[in-house]
């Protein structure tokens, strides 16, 4: 009789898939990467992918919130931390996965699935600048303003090359309430 595959908690099984699918998303591009690569790299076979993602686009999704929601925690840990410090490391930490972010552009006229998660992104990094822009003593009108102009700031940044000096200032603007 063959023995029984040992019991897997999908919750487990998920993020390795994740973990695996961000590696080669990152190393090799998602439109390089198949899902059969995921698959053996995960150490399941492709069609167990689909038990846990409906396609490839919600696997990417699973893997851009399981960053975002890991940098965001961070940030919301480091309110004794400056506006621009604070930008800086949630910066930073984004442009780890910048090749994800230039896929999510790439994408967003293909797939209701990332287009729709882009928009939460946007939605969700509006409201966290404007929060912090407030709590460090902006009016919420002004905030509310530059915070828009701060998402896609943020997108600039990850999207584009730049200087470190160009970052510096650019975040200096920004947590400066746009002064220079």
């Amino acid at each position: 009789m063959a023995k029984n595959k040992r019991e897997v908690d999908p919750e487990v099984k998920r993020e390795q898939i994740e973990e695996a699918a961000c590696a080669l998303f990152l190393m090799d591009g998602y439109e390089s990467t198949s899902m059969a690569a995921v698959g053996k790299a995960a150490g399941v076979a492709p069609n167990t992918l689909y038990w846990y993602f409906a396609s490839k686009d919600d696997l990417l999704v699973a893997i851009l919130d399981r960053l975002v929601n890991r940098a965001v925690t961070q940030v919301a840990s480091m309110q004794d931390y400056s506006l621009g410090d604070q930008l800086t490391w949630l910066l930073k930490e984004f442009q780890q996965a910048s090749k994800l972010i230039s896929t999510v552009h790439s994408r967003l006229d293909r797939s209701e699935t990332i287009r729709e998660w882009h928009d939460r992104f946007h939605e969700m990094l509006d409201g966290m600048l404007v929060h912090q822009m407030v709590s460090k003593g902006m009016s919420r009108t002004k905030a509310s303003v530059m915070a828009t102009v701060g998402t896609y700031v943020v997108e600039g940044l990850l999207s584009h090359p730049h200087t470190s000096q160009q970052f510096d200032k650019v975040v200096h603007w920004l947590a400066g309430s746009g002064k220079l």
